[in-house]
């Protein structure tokens, strides 16, 4: 153990949900001093904090895959968690409709999915669909998921990290990581921390830490934004849990969809704009010259070699664009919708979606690589959320320590 004051045996970079449960983990199973720093002043101020809330079930990941494992078991501890903390969810499930004949294929691979990853599914006629989502649309079959429910993200954080606290892990906040100093030191903001192992959550710029610390030069951050509408209160569309498309299983996106919050709002969405900036949540804001010219070559890449279908990708985005293209998305799932329904939702959060830049890839599993006296978190992205619990534990099986 370190017992200088400014060293550490574990240093975690960055506070959201995967950052806060891998300090809780290695406080718990070590006993060891841990710190936590980010660059923000509050914990999840980015896809943590600012996500739908879904717990994810375990439909679409293919069997096997660690996002299939730990998906399964990560929706059923953070309810258990929800209910044990008082904090509110909707437990009503999600249908997966389908838009055409040509999606009945897929939903029949999504609920063979479910049987072998574990989840709890059911097929259903339109009959059985109205009673579950009334306003639903289908054809010929849809997917109820039970499993799935919905949470505020910002008081799981709120909880999680208080309870990070009360077991000892120490915060540091408006404190960015800068670059690695001496051997096992990190130079911050707020003066050069040591450690005796360095845990890379940086989310949107895990990738830079990374490869400054020799680790992952071929893996890059694409961002994706993911802006939100919500139903205006006055909607007949009445959605009871989570009306969700078939989506296309070559992509790592789940499409436009409905969302019912625990306190009552229905949120419409995400979009997946590709961006030029990694915090470009508003207009140019976030954008800078490197990043552009970066994001610029990897998309030409993507667009060039259509990989993942990669250009339907961005002409469905485009068209996500307008009010009028996003709800016609949203249209082909709730009868009744009209677009005066649809109203400015919540701030929109950025998906640090991980490219291979050698095979122009977009990586759909979880993605951990190990460098000298790190570990580095290079791809957590949806269900990341749901999964945290057992990813970190995970995470922290894989450290060896030199």
């Amino acid at each position: 153990m370190l017992v200088a004051p400014n060293a550490y045996d574990y240093l975690v970079i960055g506070s959201g949900i995967i950052g806060v449960t891998i300090a809780s983990e290695l406080r718990r199973r070590h006993g060891a001093r841990v710190l936590v720093i980010d660059k923000e002043s509050g914990v999840g101020k980015h896809a943590s904090g600012r996500n739908s809330g879904v717990l994810h079930a375990g439909v679409y990941y293919k069997p096997n895959t660690l996002k299939a494992r730990l998906c399964v078991e990560g929706n059923r501890r953070m309810k258990d968690y929800c209910r044990a903390k008082g904090i509110p969810m909707n437990e009503h499930g999600k249908v997966i409709v389908a838009r055409s004949e040509a999606d009945l294929p897929i939903l029949q691979e999504l609920y063979q999915r479910t049987q072998t990853n574990g989840a709890t599914s059911t097929l259903l006629d339109p009959g059985a669909l109205k009673e579950i989502e009334p306003c639903a649309k289908t054809v010929s079959q849809a997917l109820y998921v039970k499993d799935t429910a919905v949470i505020n993200p910002e008081r799981v954080m709120e909880s999680l990290t208080n309870d990070a606290v009360n077991e000892g892990v120490e915060f540091r906040l408006n404190c960015p990581w800068v670059e690695p100093a001496d051997a096992c030191k990190a130079r911050t903001s707020q003066g050069t921390v040591a450690y005796g192992h360095l845990v890379n959550c940086a989310g949107l710029f895990a990738d830079r830490v990374a490869h400054a610390y020799g680790v992952g030069a071929h893996y890059r951050i694409l961002p994706f934004r993911g802006q939100f509408y919500r139903l205006r209160r006055e909607s007949q569309v009445n959605v009871r849990g989570n009306i969700y498309p078939v989506p296309d299983l070559r992509n790592p996106f789940l499409g436009v969809h409905f969302t019912r919050r625990p306190d009552g709002e229905v949120t419409v969405g995400p979009s997946a704009l590709p961006l030029l900036g990694r915090e470009q949540y508003e207009g140019w804001g976030g954008v800078t010259v490197g990043d552009s010219l970066a994001m610029v070559r990897f998309l030409g890449r993507l667009w060039k070699r259509n990989k993942d279908h990669f250009r339907s990708i961005a002409w469905t985005e485009l068209q996500n664009l307008s009010l009028t293209g996003f709800f016609r998305k949203a249209q082909g799932l709730a009868k009744g919708l009209v677009e005066e329904d649809l109203v400015a939702g919540k701030s929109p959060g950025i998906r640090a979606q991980l490219v291979n830049t050698r095979t122009a890839e977009l990586l759909s599993d979880f993605v951990v690589e190990a460098g000298p006296r790190s570990t580095h978190v290079l791809n957590a992205v949806s269900p990341a959320f749901t999964s945290s619990m057992p990813f970190a534990e995970y995470v922290v099986d894989l450290m060896r320590c030199e």
